[in-house]
């Protein structure tokens, strides 16, 4: 991925673009063991990179902060891991340490995975992890370039821009995924209702494969697929 062509595609303003490598080792000192080992185990050497910094004097876009929340800058990084599957818990680290609401776009060898998180301000200035919001590798770069623009996204604070960033994000898995167009909001978030169910479905199916008595392995599968026929139903409802 060519780093500048993307923020073009997606219409950042230039005087977003950072397109720097993250100084890891400056860092590194605040980290636990355990947050080491995640950085070490699942991230690509000298694969993190700063994409973009969105705030007030480049964007003007007010900050937002109140009792619970701060929104003075968010940062866009891109990272490249070894399995997609860890990106959660990579983000987890830098969220953990950083004093500013993060986008990480991660990537493999073949795909790509965005994280988001909402948060509540500490004490110490930085940032506690309230929802995670991972969009999956069904929504492909070249589907972001279409769909994602800078000037799509709510600019009344720095807050309601990255919580529409999610939502559109979160508009592209539901129809990639699901075949869905139509809005999607944080409070009423029909994608996770649909995963949710999913999870649900996987978790029954599997535990009738395992069952031995007849009667328990009829009832699971009955009640699986009841859920799908629900599935099916949510879907046609609101396509």
């Amino acid at each position: 991925m060519n780093e500048e062509q993307f923020l073009k595609a997606i219409q950042f303003p230039k005087e977003t673009y950072f397109l720097r490598t993250f100084p890891y080792n400056k860092i590194e000192g605040r980290l636990t063991a355990a947050q080491k080992k995640v950085i070490s185990e699942h991230v690509v050497s000298r694969g993190i990179r700063i994409l973009a910094i969105i705030q007030e004097n480049n964007t003007n876009i007010r900050k937002f902060e109140d009792e619970k929340e701060r929104y003075d800058s968010i940062q866009f990084f891109s990272i490249k891991v070894k399995q997609l599957k860890k990106a959660v818990d990579v983000y987890k680290v830098f969220a953990n340490i950083m004093p500013n609401p993060l986008v990480i776009l991660f990537s493999d060898e073949k795909n790509t995975k965005w994280v988001f998180a909402t948060h509540e301000k500490k004490k110490d200035l930085t940032l506690a992890i309230q929802d995670v919001y991972e969009i999956s590798e069904d929504v492909t770069i070249h589907q972001v370039e279409q769909q994602l623009s800078f000037d799509q996204l709510t600019k009344t604070d720095l807050k309601e821009f990255y919580r529409s960033w999610i939502e559109k994000m979160l508009e592209m898995e539901l129809q990639a995924k699901y075949g869905v167009t139509k809005p999607v909001f944080l409070e009423n978030n029909m994608l996770q209702k649909l995963k949710v169910m999913d999870e649900q479905i996987e978790y029954l199916v599997g535990q009738a494969k395992r069952e031995k008595q007849m009667n328990k392995r009829i009832a699971l599968q009955v009640e699986a697929n009841k859920l799908k026929v629900d599935k099916q139903a949510l879907i046609e409802k609101e396509s």
